[in-house]
């Protein structure tokens, strides 16, 4: 109906508001959420999900209902195209040899998969870089993905989610620099997600199917203003949607995290200081 369309349209004004007003100091869910609950909208023919990725200003992702697939419209131009937008901090090649979370340097990262309990491994390289947007604390930003093999595991350019770095990410409110321990923040762990392009297969009857975010808990240091980035635990999050009314109307998304691996940042995790300090 027009009524439903119209309050379509509002929502989509108001998320796209959201998402390209960081000057609300709004953050988008972390990675490391141990649930994560999300409302889908039944409208009729209006069941595009709209996705708060983060985008250049004034771009928003949709899901096309014919195809399923991701599209791309910005809401200024009125440009719509299936080509994810780049972002402008990552113009440019990262070859800086100083170990930073800019896009002025590159990091190899290797991920080795498989279920718990068994022994095979699907292994996955990839080349990675960072950006940090201003103003948050604690530091997050943007993630892009150059390349990976084998080609077509995972999907290339910037990831839907943000990075974050982090105290204790099962105690948010566990912070050493506010015990007054040490005179900066420390975050010990960077957290950040990867979506994977293609299924994969992790043993018999196991497997990951495509568009899932592979989220990753590092080891992060600073040492003499350089970043040093070791190793860390892989997981994927089973979804199960339930109903959130008696009606129907609306449901909603409960998923619980899975391990399923191990990454490494090939550049600096041989030599990671193990002390925090």
């Amino acid at each position: 109906s027009s009524m439903r369309e119209r309050t379509w349209s509002n929502l989509v004004v108001f998320l796209n508001i959201l998402a390209t007003s960081p000057s609300l100091g709004l953050l988008l869910p972390s990675t490391s959420d141990a649930k994560l609950y999300t409302v889908h909208l039944k409208s009729g023919r209006m069941q595009n999900q709209v996705q708060m990725a983060n985008l250049p200003s004034g771009w928003m992702e949709a899901t096309d209902k014919k195809t399923g697939s991701p599209y791309y419209y910005n809401t200024i131009t009125g440009v719509t195209q299936w080509q994810k937008p780049a972002d402008e901090r990552f113009v440019g090649d990262g070859d800086s040899s100083m170990r930073s979370l800019t896009p002025a340097c590159t990091w190899r990262v290797k991920l080795d998969l498989g279920s718990p309990g068994t022994t095979s491994r699907v292994t996955i390289t990839a080349n990675v870089r960072f950006a940090e947007e201003e103003g948050y604390e604690p530091p997050q930003g943007f993630l892009l993905v150059e390349s990976c093999w084998p080609e077509g595991a995972l999907t290339l350019g910037q990831q839907k989610t943000r990075w974050l770095l982090s105290e204790d990410p099962e105690d948010r409110k566990d912070s050493l620099w506010i015990w007054g321990l040490f005179s900066q923040p420390l975050y010990p762990f960077i957290l950040f997600e990867m979506e994977l392009a293609s299924p994969l297969e992790l043993s018999e009857g196991t497997s990951i199917p495509a568009g899932i975010m592979l989220a990753f808990q590092v080891d992060h240091r600073r040492k003499d203003d350089s970043v040093q980035l070791g190793e860390g635990a892989v997981t994927y999050k089973r979804v199960e949607r339930l109903p959130a009314d008696l009606v129907g109307l609306s449901d909603f998304s409960y998923s619980e995290p899975t391990p399923c691996g191990t990454i490494r940042f090939l550049d600096t995790a041989d030599g990671i200081s193990k002390s925090l300090i």
